[in-house]
């Protein structure tokens, strides 16, 4: 009988610790909701993500919110401060209309007259490429891309989302040779602005997202005839250096050519 109340006694503080020794259980799974919503978000939109208790903090938007079990509730937080900053006066409506209309408009004039100069047909990569490609643009197309040669680049290469114009047909030559393709950083750079362009919503979206207002003598050499070096349209906006980190740390993963 003895032996019985010790094993009685003993399962009795059994369920009492099984009972509360992890009273934060419910707390936990909270979290781990939230920490899954911020994995998927980082690796579908490459863009910093984190976990945080309750709302999130100036600054950060709320992903995703997590707080239907006891405990305290969790957010996934999208980081906003890589945005860019307003600079239009928020009570002028027609003005900030009338702006975007413009960059558009804009946008649109250069990618004119970039095609109306284009030299032959656009090529796409190769099978090899995009097969070691898709690992890190998981969220892009790769077989859609296309690539061709403009005079009206002097130098350099520009992406219009799923486009990539160059100025050097060698180069386009290079990175869709069937056999032996050349992975580059500048290949990279153009497919990181493809991919920000999927990521931001489509074509109009990135261009307002993204774009500075162009300079009017960029437009005017165009139409004139004159080429240009990319850089005069690159400083106009916003992402080089996103695309620049991105190409660069790709680069290092699969010892790409360097530029």
């Amino acid at each position: 009988m003895h032996r019985w109340h010790i094993a009685l006694f003993c399962l009795g503080l059994f369920v009492v610790f099984y009972s509360y020794a992890d009273p934060h259980t419910d707390r936990r799974s909270n979290r781990q909701m939230a920490v899954t919503v911020c994995n998927d978000y980082r690796e579908n939109n490459r863009l910093p993500c984190f976990v945080s208790r309750n709302k999130c903090p100036r600054g950060f938007e709320v992903i995703q919110q997590f707080k239907g079990s006891p405990g305290t509730a969790f957010s996934a937080c999208r980081d906003l401060r890589h945005e860019r900053p307003p600079t239009l006066n928020r009570s002028s409506t027609n003005l900030a209309t009338a702006k975007k209309q413009q960059i558009l408009e804009h946008f649109n004039r250069l990618i004119k007259e970039i095609e109306r100069q284009q030299v032959g047909q656009s090529v796409r990569l190769p099978k090899v490429s995009l097969k070691k490609l898709s690992i890190f643009f998981s969220g892009l197309n790769l077989d859609t891309i296309e690539l061709g040669q403009s005079k009206a680049l002097s130098k350099g290469c520009f992406t219009d989302c799923r486009q990539i114009f160059c100025a050097n047909n060698s180069q386009i030559s290079a990175w869709t040779d069937p056999q032996s393709p050349t992975l580059s950083m500048q290949l990279l750079h153009q497919l990181a602005h493809a991919e920000r362009c999927e990521i931001q919503g489509g074509r109009e979206r990135f261009v307002l997202s993204w774009l500075r207002h162009l300079p009017e003598d960029v437009l005017t050499s165009l139409e004139r005839g004159d080429p240009i070096d990319t850089e005069q349209i690159h400083f106009a906006m916003y992402m080089e250096n996103h695309a620049k980190n991105r190409a660069e740390s790709i680069c290092r993963r699969l010892r790409c050519q360097r530029d």
